[in-house]
């Protein structure tokens, strides 16, 4: 799912119930690894100020879309990668992810290209009913994020990679990453 770039080395792969028994993780960052929600107000909630995104790489690619897309070789693929932070250098999460574009309406499309707002924002704004379904999650290390972040190479990252369906078909999918020395 993430790109070559953001690719990583897996230290453990969690289940919802080992996630529960997991004691280096803070009830917080449980809760960023379940939730089947958007996170970007969870954030803002926790840190007690707006969280903005900032938009880090995006491109087009047709014929690669991941299997969970079920998406036909001539679909585009927005592929999207963004961090969420207070926009005053404190970066707390990453987001890499991949849309089939023109299953979007045309004014999420727009914004998804014109745009830094958060994705979780714009469904909201049209009313776009989506089920979302955690696939992966896990701690691991990687350079690429660990910069984009603001940590150490070495420092572990705690991530879930989770589909978004609208009305039965997958929309695109979503691996977020944050320091596991972050929202503690």
């Amino acid at each position: 799912m993430p790109t070559e770039r953001f690719a990583a080395h897996p230290i453990a792969i969690w289940s919802a119930d080992a996630l529960l028994a997991e004691r280096d993780l803070s009830l917080f960052q449980k809760v960023l690894l379940s939730t089947d929600g958007t996170v970007t107000e969870l954030l803002s909630l926790y840190c007690g100020r707006p969280i903005r995104a900032r938009k880090v790489a995006q491109s087009f690619a047709v014929g690669t879309a991941p299997r969970l897309l079920a998406a036909a070789p001539h679909e585009r693929i927005l592929q999207r990668t963004i961090v969420l932070g207070s926009g005053s250098g404190d970066e707390l999460l990453f987001a890499d992810s991949r849309f089939v574009f023109d299953r979007f309406s045309t004014a999420i499309q727009h914004d998804l290209l014109h745009t830094e707002l958060p994705i979780g924002l714009l469904w909201r704004r049209e009313r776009l009913e989506t089920h979302r379904e955690i696939v992966d999650r896990r701690s691991e290390t990687c350079d690429a994020v660990a910069d984009l972040l603001g940590v150490a190479h070495d420092a572990t990252l705690y991530s879930r990679t989770y589909v978004i369906f609208h009305q039965h078909r997958p929309l695109g999918v979503i691996t977020e990453k944050f320091s596991a020395a972050a929202l503690r």
